[in-house]
């Protein structure tokens, strides 16, 4: 790992307002119920109200708490995280102002080979993404080019996301507390991370097509400024006992806007520069 050292372009990180701590007398006692709803949602491909649309009716902390109870009675094993929303250009389509994180777990991993289903999917769209491996747990104390060196692989990837809420319209409250929006996630071929790719991510130029037909362009750098700036984004997020491991994988958002995908149909992406390479996936 020697080898990665990264010097390419930093923007400062967004961070979150400290949460007004603690759960009201009636989020206690609505969190179990609330949290059973998710869980069962998540999974059944069936669609629930909104729960907390209303301005100061859930802190980010109470959300990614709701979360962490969801993700107790799921009970599944984590690989790694998924950042979302770290296409800003898409925030006013989804009425949300910040990126936000979920995890991605063993039973959602696809390779290129693999179909996916999606009947157990509400409302699921395609996203192309880069994904980041890491070799070494990053720290909130590290800089850019230390985050960088913590990076073992690179991979062209689709996360399909999902909305448990009708017509994708949700609060980020909301978001947070369906996994953020995560549904699986295809990985294609892993790239080794040397000092040129990491480097040369932010600048990766990106084209999804649906069959034959050109969809969608984007760059690397359509995500927080670029992959590396998604990982300081995401440290600075966690908190003790989310921390990063060594081994994990992190997706680092759409470099397009979300597109509703149904069986049938096939998905490709190329990607350029640093990354060359093709990765497709067709649904069933």
């Amino acid at each position: 790992m020697g080898e990665n050292h990264y010097s390419g372009p930093s923007e400062p990180c967004l961070h979150r307002n400290p949460a007004v701590g603690g759960y009201s007398k009636n989020m206690t006692r609505d969190l179990e119920a609330n949290a059973q709803k998710i869980a069962h949602a998540l999974t059944s491909g069936q669609q629930i109200p909104k729960l907390f649309s209303e301005a100061g009716q859930l802190t980010l902390d109470d959300a990614y708490s709701l979360a962490s109870r969801v993700r107790e009675l799921q009970g599944k094993k984590r690989v790694g995280r998924k950042v979302g929303f770290t296409n800003r250009t898409i925030w006013p389509v989804y009425g949300v102002d910040q990126p936000i994180w979920g995890e991605v777990h063993a039973d959602g991993l696809f390779s290129t080979d693999q179909p996916v289903n999606l009947a157990s999917y509400s409302e699921p769209r395609i996203e192309p993404e880069i994904v980041l491996g890491l070799g070494y747990a990053p720290t909130a104390e590290m800089n850019n080019e230390q985050l960088a060196g913590c990076v073992d692989w690179v991979a062209p990837g689709f996360e399909i996301v999902q909305s448990i809420y009708p017509n994708w319209k949700f609060s980020v409250e909301d978001s947070i507390a369906a996994q953020g929006l995560h549904g699986c996630l295809v990985i294609g071929d892993k790239i080794a991370a040397t000092h040129d790719v990491l480097i040369g991510l932010a600048e990766v130029p990106l084209a999804l097509f649906k069959g034959t037909e050109a969809i969608e362009s984007g760059m690397g750098e359509n995500a927080l400024g670029g992959p590396i700036e998604v990982l300081a984004h995401l440290v600075s997020l966690l908190s003790a006992a989310d921390q990063l491991q060594g081994g994990e994988l992190v997706t680092t958002g759409t470099l397009t806007d979300a597109w509703p995908v149904s069986p049938g149909e096939e998905w490709s992406a190329a990607f350029g520069g640093v990354m060359e390479t093709q990765l497709s996936v067709r649904f069933t």
